[in-house]
């Protein structure tokens, strides 16, 4: 293993305090390998058709339409519920029915299907509402506008395929005689347009720390996997795909590096076999883009290029580049190197279509004074007061010392033995 690698798989089992029960041996049986279960492999494969599901229930139903028309209607009932941000988390109830209590009687089979699966599709708002209910976090506004925009990007890229015979998707749907209009389809698009979405969304995220970058796409991700499973839409482990640029952030939510997801380091040939580990990514976020270097990207681009499309840039993939400029630069680089800089190529900059800078502290609501001021040292305003503030908590000085014990996530003992060598001078 790669020192890098062993570096990042050293930090996951650290952080997920990983023991012996949890280790299974590589054969069931003597003669029987494990690898080699065919109930384990198709065990979690989730079906590449349109079946009715219980939204928030893993047991399917019976009913199923495989038609790209249907799921255009799926798709637009994803998209009711309120438009303003204002409306979004009033009333929040700890269990909301989305069922129908509507009778039936007079409807037929077939509407009386369609109607009970429009009611198990998740919307955006219900999403958002499910997770401050259920994990007591809100999306501020701009972080919203982040999730719809990416989740309506998700949606689009599934009617762009559906429409299209060469896709998995396309041919699938398209194996019945029942056909979408045209006007139909360009209805749809145009309102996930409204909503945000891109045929290809560059979209570079940032904010200061604690601002809620990753909140705003891991719930765009939770959407875009309860559509698929509401639907019977295949979802994979690589549909939305987390990667970071170093290490160390990529283990902090079980993510890859970019380096080594898109080949960046691979000097030969890429093969049919890592082209076909992007078939199924839609949507890739890559954290800590401000550890990138010009020549990165663009050896991204290129890459990217040669697994999907030569004519796109970044191969046509949808890329959320999440990160703050204003922290650490890539090591070593030059003015030449960096992706802000006008004397780098700008490949970056030009591609980049939608920028969203969220600005809240989401982080520091139990201590908003704390919060304002790393938002002002963020900014270049720190005041006299402020420094004076972070001066007199030096440890050393004033009779501080490190407290034994800490609350929050379990880095303490390393952490503390790292403290005692801290210098104590101030700014």
């Amino acid at each position: 293993m790669h020192e890098h690698d062993e570096y990042s798989h050293s930090e996951i089992i650290q952080r997920c305090n990983f023991g012996s029960k949890h280790l299974i041996n590589a054969r069931l049986l003597t003669q029987t390998c494990l690898q080699h279960q065919p109930d384990l492999s198709t065990r979690d494969a989730i079906p590449l058709s349109l079946n009715a599901t219980s939204f928030g229930s893993d047991q399917k139903t019976e009913e199923s339409i495989k038609t790209f028309p249907t799921m255009l209607k799926l798709i637009n009932g994803t998209l009711v519920g309120c438009m303003k941000y204002s409306d979004l988390y009033n009333d929040l109830e700890e269990n909301e029915d989305t069922s129908s209590t509507s009778s039936h009687a007079n409807e037929s089979d077939r509407d009386h299907c369609m109607k009970k699966m429009q009611h198990k599709i998740p919307t955006l708002p219900q999403i958002a509402r499910k997770v401050a209910r259920l994990e007591r976090t809100q999306l501020d506004e701009k972080q919203y506008i982040a999730y719809e925009m990416i989740a309506c990007t998700f949606l689009l890229g599934l009617v762009n395929d559906g429409s299209d015979k060469n896709t998995k998707l396309g041919s699938y749907l398209q194996q019945t005689l029942e056909i979408a209009s045209n006007t139909d389809v360009a209805d749809i698009i145009k309102k996930l347009k409204a909503r945000g979405g891109h045929d290809q969304l560059l979209m570079f995220l940032t904010g200061p720390a604690g601002s809620g970058k990753s909140t705003a796409m891991k719930i765009a991700q939770q959407f875009c996997y309860e559509f698929c499973i509401a639907v019977g839409i295949m979802w994979s482990d690589k549909t939305f795909i987390f990667t970071a640029y170093t290490g160390s952030a990529a283990s902090l939510f079980g993510g890859v590096t970019i380096s080594k997801a898109a080949f960046l380091n691979q000097r030969k040939q890429l093969s049919v076999d890592d082209r076909n580990e992007w078939q199924d990514v839609r949507i890739v976020v890559i954290d800590e883009v401000s550890f990138m270097s010009d020549t990165i990207l663009k050896t991204l681009d290129r890459k990217l290029k040669e697994i999907k499309n030569r004519s796109q840039p970044f191969g046509g993939f949808t890329i959320i580049f999440a990160g703050d400029f204003r922290q650490l630069e890539p090591i070593g680089a030059k003015d030449t190197e960096l992706l802000f800089s006008s004397l780098s190529s700008q490949h970056w900059e030009n591609c980049i279509n939608a920028v969203i800078i969220l600005d809240n502290e989401h982080r520091f609501k139990e201590d908003p004074e704390y919060g304002q001021m790393l938002k002002r040292m963020w900014s270049g305003d720190l005041s006299k007061d402020d420094r004076k503030r972070i001066n007199s908590r030096v440890l050393g000085t004033n009779s501080l010392e490190l407290p034994p014990d800490f609350e929050g996530k379990q880095i303490q003992t390393k952490f503390s033995r790292m403290a005692k060598s801290i210098p104590t001078h101030t700014m």
